[in-house]
């Protein structure tokens, strides 16, 4: 197999984000790029009413007034017309974007990639990004595009172990061998393997394996394919969505 690791700028996107509303919003971990805590339609959603005019996601702290949505062309429609701008609440933690939906569509839409690195925090730290998949018709799972359904360490794990030599990401259903695409986020986190780190896929083909090297005391963000770079595929061809991933050592 080849393995594809590719450096970027700043940030690249990353796929499916953790919702926990239970964050608070007043005292955002020190050290961990911002991320999103929740979203309206949730990602994956399927009969999303298209008489819907506005989406949003919510941040778990103040962010600059910028944004950095981008269209996922592969997966699905953007849901929102070229010259829509996005609209910060208030608190700076919520961004929101009208939209024109229509009955039966997929929609696809990233939040930070390697064209579009707009979210960032009020001190610059670019936000973990995030692929938001939802239909406004009846979807099965095979019908929605591949996706990460696990990662170890988990997405957003606080006290991982530094002495861990391998980290894996397990999808929803098997990937065709032949290709990796590990993307570094830049200025989120570290990379948590040296450049050419082994990259394995198992048997069944739902598992993908990197030898890692980690430090105590650092955060790491990494994703599994990107806008541009879609190495990770289903047995049909259809990329897998970008999964964004960090996660911090214990010291």
């Amino acid at each position: 197999m080849s393995a594809r690791l590719v450096r970027l700028g700043l940030v690249v996107v990353v796929a499916v984000w953790s919702l926990s509303a239970s964050v608070c919003l007043a005292q955002a971990p020190p050290g961990l790029p911002p991320h999103i805590i929740d979203s309206n339609p949730k990602p994956f959603a399927t009969n999303v009413d298209p008489n819907l005019k506005e989406i949003s996601v919510t941040f778990d702290r103040p962010m600059a007034a910028t944004a950095g949505f981008t269209g996922l062309r592969f997966l699905g429609v953007y849901p929102a017309g070229r010259d829509a701008q996005p609209r910060w609440d208030a608190t700076g933690t919520v961004c929101a974007l009208t939209v024109d939906l229509e009955p039966d569509v997929t929609y696809a839409l990233a939040l930070n990639t390697s064209r579009n690195r707009g979210f960032t925090d009020q001190a610059g730290v670019p936000a973990v990004g995030a692929a938001w998949i939802f239909a406004t018709g009846e979807r099965t799972d095979d019908q929605l595009p591949p996706r990460a359904v696990e990662s170890n360490p988990p997405l957003g794990a606080t006290n991982v172990d530094f002495r861990l030599r391998q980290i894996t990401v397990t999808f929803n259903r098997p990937v065709a061998p032949g290709d990796f695409s590990w993307v570094i986020q830049r200025g989120s986190g570290e990379y948590p393997a040296p450049r050419g780190g082994a990259l394995t896929l198992s048997d069944d083909r739902l598992t993908a394996t990197l030898e890692v090297r980690l430090s105590p005391g650092t955060v790491y963000a990494l994703s599994l394919n990107d806008v541009d770079y879609c190495g990770y595929k289903d047995t049909l061809g259809r990329p897998v969505v970008p999964y964004g991933w960090w996660f911090k050592t214990a010291d």
